[in-house]
């Protein structure tokens, strides 16, 4: 397991007596409409060719050599791909979450250090129903984070519309506080807020449709409620998800969450993509092992809590 996480350009870098920070700062007025929205959209926060690798990738080799991961459900139209990972080597699924401009903008919004929390490529299929309304932050409270100080940053890597099922948020949400979520049978199974107070939230809250370009990101807090829509097209949704916690919000839990516990996140340069400092997009990649009946999530998707 890599637990230095850093790439073949660290060293330069832990060298230098130059503070590496990023060319493209938020400004006040983002990080304040982060924290009065529970969101903030960013166009154009990668450029094109940046992430035209992975668009590459993705569609040279659809089945990702095998390493999608099914969620372990019973919902209709629940053809929903993942892979996920926690270590951050030389690839390209390596580099991104350690771009000084993500890391910068992370450490902005939740106003503290943060470190790598985990990452996921996500491929929504035509057909696929959508994902229920949650907060991201019932996952990981019981996972042991004591705070909300969490977030995701969602880049998309395809057009992400209404068509297609786009994200959506609920405007205002992260104000509520941690919401209590329990698993709805007829919903295979998801964890989601107790029917009649998301009933009352959404009339009183605005749903905000993210339809976003290749390239556009999305940071939302982990309290801010958020799902997706029905894929109507004839093409998947493509995004990579990259999700960080505050240096001082640890899980307190061990059993199960080592892949969660602090490790030095070494920033990178702006320009690493567009220089090729990485190995290869994906190859000698560790991600997370595939979803089994008998390995539920291997605590990414799956909580005892939820079932004891």
């Amino acid at each position: 397991m890599n637990l230095t996480q850093q790439s073949p350009l660290s060293n330069s870098i832990l060298e230098s007596n130059q503070p590496l920070i990023t060319s493209r700062p938020l400004s006040v007025e983002q990080v304040n409409q982060y924290h009065e929205d529970g969101f903030i959209i960013i166009p154009q926060f990668f450029e094109s060719e940046e992430i035209e690798p992975l668009q590459r990738l993705l569609e040279n080799d659809p089945d990702l050599n095998g390493y999608w991961t099914q969620r372990n459900t019973n919902k209709q139209g629940d053809n929903f791909r993942v892979s996920v990972w926690t270590e951050l080597g030389n690839t390209l699924f390596g580099v991104i979450p350690r771009i000084a401009r993500m890391v910068d903008a992370t450490e902005a919004l939740l106003g503290e250090p943060c470190y790598h929390w985990h990452s996921k490529i996500v491929k929504v299929q035509p057909g696929n129903s959508g994902l229920a309304w949650h907060q991201d932050y019932d996952h990981w409270y019981q996972d042991g984070c004591l705070f909300p100080q969490l977030l995701t940053c969602t880049i998309a890597l395809s057009p992400t519309n209404k068509d297609n099922g786009c994200l959506q948020v609920i405007k205002k949400s992260h104000l509520l506080g941690r919401i209590n979520h329990i698993i709805v049978e007829d919903k295979g199974y998801q964890n989601i807020p107790e029917s009649k107070r998301l009933a009352k939230i959404l009339e009183k809250f605005e749903v905000v449709y993210c339809e976003i370009e290749p390239g556009d990101a999305i940071f939302f807090h982990a309290n801010t409620l958020h799902g997706s829509g029905f894929n109507a097209s004839d093409t998947s949704r493509l995004l990579m998800h990259c999700s960080y916690n505050a240096v001082n919000n640890v899980p307190f839990i061990q059993e199960g969450q080592d892949h969660h516990q602090y490790r030095p996140l070494i920033k990178l340069p702006d320009s690493i993509i567009k220089e090729g400092g990485y190995d290869s997009v994906w190859q000698q990649h560790e991600f997370h092992p595939s979803e089994t009946e008998n390995s539920l999530g291997k605590g990414v998707f799956y909580r005892q809590a939820w079932t004891s």
